[in-house]
């Protein structure tokens, strides 16, 4: 009769998958099951450090949370200042609109962070570029806590898009 490899299932010793008995590595995290134990560590080694990756993405998505509940009150806080100095209805109701937003956003952020990044920088660019039309010297009061606000939201875009990429990627 004819030799036949036996494909008898098994499980992958990292993920717990089930594999063929002859597969050189998991199809599912790519751990490499016929591999050296120095080829196993490596690996072990990388998925540690992919996993924290992912969690230190977890803790920027929170702290995004707060800078952006941070600057919703500051602008409902812009609201009461112009109100009692300007008695001014609609720049008062403009700045708790913006206030607004941003909570929902901020509040809605872990559930799709890349979307609520995106969505309160545009709010906020918005907003910068509506006062530089409206008064290009507005633009320039406060400007070093316009570029750090900037910067968070940026970087923590660039940190949840590189933590999607590895949870891709790496199943995980």
């Amino acid at each position: 009769m004819y030799n036949t490899i036996e494909t008898v299932e098994n499980k992958c010793p990292h993920c717990g998958v089930e594999v063929a008995k002859v597969a050189i590595i998991c199809e599912d995290c790519k751990f490499p099951i016929a591999g050296t134990e120095k080829e196993k560590a490596i690996f072990i080694g990388r998925q540690t450090l992919n996993i924290s990756k992912v969690a230190s993405s977890e803790e920027v998505v929170t702290r995004t949370q707060i800078i952006l509940y941070i600057v919703a009150a500051f602008k409902v806080f812009s609201a009461f200042l112009v109100y009692s100095n300007f008695k001014s209805v609609s720049d008062t109701i403009f700045y708790l609109v913006i206030a607004l937003i941003l909570g929902v956003f901020a509040y809605l952020l872990p559930k799709k962070p890349v979307v609520f990044i995106l969505a309160s920088l545009g709010v906020i660019l918005g907003y910068y570029l509506l006062l530089y039309l409206l008064n290009p010297i507005l633009v320039y009061s406060g400007i070093l806590w316009k570029f750090v606000t900037i910067g968070l939201l940026l970087y923590a875009l660039y940190t949840v898009v590189e933590s999607n990429k590895i949870k891709k990627k790496y199943n995980l």
